[in-house]
């Protein structure tokens, strides 16, 4: 049963991280056709020095194939850089028991770390798990919850998070203004569409250029974690996920080389690379 609720909220949330609906019926919630779609787009995004969306979602194609040491690790990478689905997921991991040994002090640790922005379904989940928890094992939790603050909270995720967008901005404006950074690339076929939609917020495709690149929204650091916000709030406005063109392969969209977690987490448990 736990097992169940674990992988429903799991295709849940990443349903609603792309606004996908998702059928409520019998077997397994990944085989939706919702859910399958946004695996689909997830693969052909572009992920261009934004490591927090790269880490969530390999780490959810990851899962979907049952790979879930792989998925852990990804997990780990978006956790790193403030991605609060990649944090809600590793809690349910630990909490189910999926490639790792079932554990609900350190499922609760992950789950109130993701939980710090207060987005109700994230709250609500934690709560949940919290009202299974002994005394003794909340407070094994909450002093493991600390440890783990020091590494993916957001004091520290968010300015790591920052300083990759503003080097990927740096590395835009350096190519518009006729300075060959590099990162031409990404602009090689500017007639493809979108991969996905998040929450109002446009990621193209690898290999494509478009407007919304360039936004703002996507490299000012307040405007992007306020963004990230919208997306769970519940205030956010619900729209329709965009999907064009053929997937791209299963690994094509990948971060600078500098979005790599160089040693393992301080708690928790989740492999290194």
């Amino acid at each position: 049963m736990r097992a169940s609720f674990g992988k429903r909220m799991l295709c849940a949330a990443l349903a609603a991280a792309m606004l996908a609906p998702v059928a409520h019926a019998d077997g397994d919630p990944l085989d939706d056709p919702g859910v399958q779609k946004t695996l689909r787009a997830m693969a052909n995004a572009s992920t261009w020095y934004h490591p927090d969306i790269f880490g969530m979602t390999v780490g959810m194609r990851r899962y979907a194939h049952k790979d879930y040491a792989g998925a852990l690790k990804y997990f780990e990478i978006g956790s790193y850089y403030a991605d609060k689905l990649s944090q809600l997921s590793t809690g349910l991991m630990y909490m189910n028991g999926e490639g790792v040994k079932k554990d609900p002090v350190t499922a609760y640790a992950w789950l109130d770390l993701a939980a710090e922005r207060d987005y109700p379904e994230f709250v609500s989940t934690r709560d949940n798990l919290k009202a299974e928890l002994s005394p003794e094992q909340l407070a094994q939790a909450t002093e493991m919850r600390k440890k783990l603050s020091e590494r993916y909270g957001d004091a520290v995720a968010k300015p790591r998070m920052a300083q990759q967008l503003r080097q990927g901005q740096t590395e835009i404006t350096g190519s518009r203004t006729g300075f060959d950074s590099g990162a031409n690339h990404i602009a090689t076929n500017t007639h493809c569409g979108p991969a996905l939609v998040i929450g109002g917020r446009t990621i193209p495709q690898v290999g494509c250029g478009s407007v919304d690149m360039y936004a703002r929204d996507n490299w000012d650091p307040d405007k992007y974690f306020a963004g990230r916000d919208r997306e769970w709030k519940a205030t956010v406005t619900v729209g329709s996920l965009e999907e064009q063109g053929k997937p791209a392969g299963q690994s094509t969209a990948s971060p600078p080389a500098t979005t790599k977690p160089v040693d393992a987490p301080a708690a928790g448990g989740v492999q290194k690379q």
